[in-house]
């Protein structure tokens, strides 16, 4: 190997090195791979709840479904990372219902759309059997 090319090795390891070593001490998880994940080096606090979030819909039967990918073309990721706006504005789950009729032509169509929080209570870090619903955003058409 030329020493060119060694040093732009050696450079290209301290430059790194140096951004990780920021980003340990300085970063979040929009850094990574230069910080750590946080999401997944952090715990929940040992008495507070869990939470989850699903997205449920209501049919004209009065049959509460559970949206998903495969029956509403949605994922709980996206529904996450746009929470606020659902709560800001639930008409927004007007496109879940929408995706739902079309990919389930026949069934009777929703005529409601919930973001459902799901709190799993926990004491000294267990599971005490409590859950807790709490609706976030609710669309009726």
């Amino acid at each position: 190997m030329s020493t060119r090319g060694r040093v732009l090795r050696v450079a290209a390891v301290v430059v790194f090195g140096a951004l990780t070593l920021a980003g340990t001490f300085r970063g979040d998880d929009t850094l990574f791979p230069f910080a750590p994940f946080r999401m997944f080096s952090t715990a929940d606090k040992p008495n507070e709840p869990v939470l989850a979030l699903h997205t449920d819909g209501i049919d004209t039967t009065g049959r509460r479904i559970e949206l998903d990918e495969r029956n509403a073309g949605v994922r709980r990721a996206e529904i996450e990372a746009q929470i606020e706006r659902f709560k800001a504005d639930p008409s927004l789950l007007h496109s879940v219902r929408e995706s739902y009729a079309a990919r389930n032509p026949g069934k009777p169509p929703l005529v409601e759309v919930d973001i459902v929080e799901v709190r799993h209570h926990l004491r000294h870090a267990r599971p005490t059997g409590d859950v807790t619903e709490v609706v976030l955003a609710r669309y009726r058409p």
